[in-house]
């Protein structure tokens, strides 16, 4: 039986602002950064002197119209909520013993986003309804229409320009099904391998413009802090990381879709990518793999599509036989997995992806109740 199942979606169209439209989103911009500021200085400074925390509701009546009358009454809540959002997750990655850092004063560098609260500020044909302070309607490239319910909206700002990011609550729309079943082995020669015996490789799309980048960075090096010059080549920089970004999500969505549309259990692995990382010789081509956004996205993808992902833990799979369940232990440079017990030879990743398959249906069996497919 398929079950419906209501999620939230993110719908991203570019925008189009004029120069006095660019302005404003700026100014914007820079004033929700001052509040956000300002706002967990006085919360640092509350809890300083009465060692008690500052609720959302007592700030929300101190930051208005009449101390920030250049900002939206909606941006000043919004940022505010982001705020006490920050703080509620720290306390709570605190309580349960996970490490998490407590939220900082933003500087430009890390401030990049303005949130809007409902559909008064919502995309109206091919124009987003903004406000007056922040542009009033700004031309959109609509390129795909809006899916389910609108909530909200959020305004991003990037180095390639202006995006704006419409959050919409829809329905899982289930496939039919296929009575297939996959496991996966991710890598950093091949960037998927599968039990079907399929290795997608890996496209490195870091390694492909790092001269071009050390380039870049080089001349941004040379620049005098503070001058004109310095800011266009910072740009030149972050549009370089920019599109690397970009190339790499493209290639992760594509690869997701293909086993989600293809598949009705993916099994995948429970990597500690985090830990991996601190291996400074493997730590760049593991973020350049980016393991956890491709879970994530697969995972996402599946729950729309009425699919299953299952996380087994990776211990043994690449030294285990996936013909005769023997272990045959083996260095990470050797490729090929051959077995001296039934003889079974097969690429290493693969063998890893089978393995991986079938502790992946275990776990699915193991978790239907008695009586049940």
């Amino acid at each position: 039986m398929c079950y419906t199942l209501a999620m939230h979606k993110v719908f991203e169209y570019r925008l189009r602002p004029n120069r006095q439209q660019e302005q404003a989103l700026m100014a914007v911009l820079i004033g929700t950064r001052r509040v956000y500021n300002d706002a967990l200085a006085e919360w640092k400074e509350h809890l300083d002197a009465t060692g008690k925390y500052l609720s959302l509701y007592t700030q929300d009546k101190r930051y208005n119209k009449d101390t920030y009358p250049d900002l939206p009454a909606v941006v000043v809540d919004t940022t505010l909520k982001r705020l006490h959002r920050a703080l509620d997750r720290f306390f709570k990655f605190r309580q349960r013993g996970e490490p998490c850092g407590f939220p900082r004063f933003k500087s430009a560098e890390r401030w990049h986003s303005i949130e809007f609260r409902d559909f008064h500020n919502a995309l109206h044909g091919r124009y987003f309804q903004a406000g007056k302070q922040c542009g009033g309607k700004i031309r959109t490239v609509v390129h795909r229409p809006l899916a389910g319910q609108f909530k909200h909206a959020r305004i991003i700002k990037r180095p390639s320009g202006w995006y704006l990011q419409c959050v919409c609550e829809v329905t899982s729309e289930p496939l039919p099904p296929t009575g297939k079943a996959v496991g996966l082995d991710m890598g950093l020669t091949s960037l998927v391998a599968d039990s079907e015996g399929r290795t997608v490789p890996h496209p490195k799309h870091l390694k492909a413009e790092l001269k071009n980048l050390a380039h870049s960075q080089r001349l941004l090096a040379r620049k005098q802090k503070g001058s004109k010059r310095r800011r266009k080549q910072a740009k030149v920089v972050a549009r370089r990381h920019e599109r690397i970004a970009n190339r790499r999500k493209d290639t992760l969505h594509k690869l997701a879709r293909e086993y989600v549309n293809g598949f009705d259990v993916i099994a995948v692995e429970d990597l500690n990518v985090s830990g991996m990382v601190q291996n400074h010789h493997l730590a760049r081509s593991i973020s350049d793999a980016a393991w956890s956004a491709f879970r994530q996205i697969l995972t996402n993808k599946a729950a729309s599509a009425g699919r299953r992902v299952i996380a087994v833990t990776p211990h043994f799979t690449s030294q285990k036989c996936s013909g005769c369940g023997e272990y045959v232990p083996k260095s990470l440079s050797v490729r090929t997995h051959v077995c001296p017990y039934c003889g079974l030879i097969d690429d290493r990743d693969v063998n890893a992806a089978k393995n991986i398959l079938r502790k992946g249906l275990d776990e699915a069996i193991a978790d239907c109740p008695t009586g049940t497919g």
